[in-house]
């Protein structure tokens, strides 16, 4: 069966769908109304001989997905700030702060990638190593390790679920897989 290409996630109060370079984000307004907003994504990777290598074509459809989920989340965020605050900013300080809004995104995500990597690997590679002289089997130090990862990750999302925000988003989960 052939790959249909759609895919898609849950925002805040909404979901972003995307096929191929063309993606929607409808989110459901503080009035209750739904936005639609329909664009065209452009990759990151400029030269579409690179999306062809099997390693290099993941690193860049996790870069994209990285980047458009941010983006669409971003949006979707932007329908429940102070918009009373805004309006008050001039043309010039509206840019400026918008630049600023960037730049913490892209050192949010940043660091956020760094942050994962820290935890879901290092972590339990070392927690694993503890037990190197009492465990001296290779593959009970992997088992020791995969556990150590699924508890690291059940406790995350059993600590993000509590925030308010990140319930909305799991309940506009199930839409995207329809």
């Amino acid at each position: 069966m052939k790959s249909s290409n759609i895919g898609g996630q849950a925002v805040l109060e909404g979901i972003m769908m995307k096929n191929g370079s063309q993606y929607a984000v409808a989110v459901r307004r503080p009035d209750g109304e739904i936005e639609v907003k329909t664009e065209e994504y452009h990759s990151v990777a400029r030269w579409k001989r690179l999306t062809r290598i099997p390693f290099v074509r993941g690193v860049f459809n996790f870069i994209d997905s990285m980047v458009l989920g941010m983006k669409t989340l971003t949006y979707s965020a932007s329908f429940y700030e102070e918009e009373a605050q805004d309006a008050m900013l001039t043309e010039k300080e509206r840019k400026k702060k918008e630049r600023f809004e960037e730049i913490f995104v892209t050192i949010t995500m940043v660091l956020s990638v760094f942050l994962a990597l820290a935890l879901f690997m290092v972590v339990p590679y070392f927690v694993s190593n503890m037990f190197r002289t009492v465990v001296k089997s290779r593959f009970l130090k992997t088992v020791i390790e995969a556990l150590v990862r699924i508890a690291l990750f059940l406790a995350y999302l059993l600590l993000i679920s509590r925030m308010k925000d990140i319930q909305r988003v799991f309940m506009y989960h199930g839409a995207e897989h329809k």
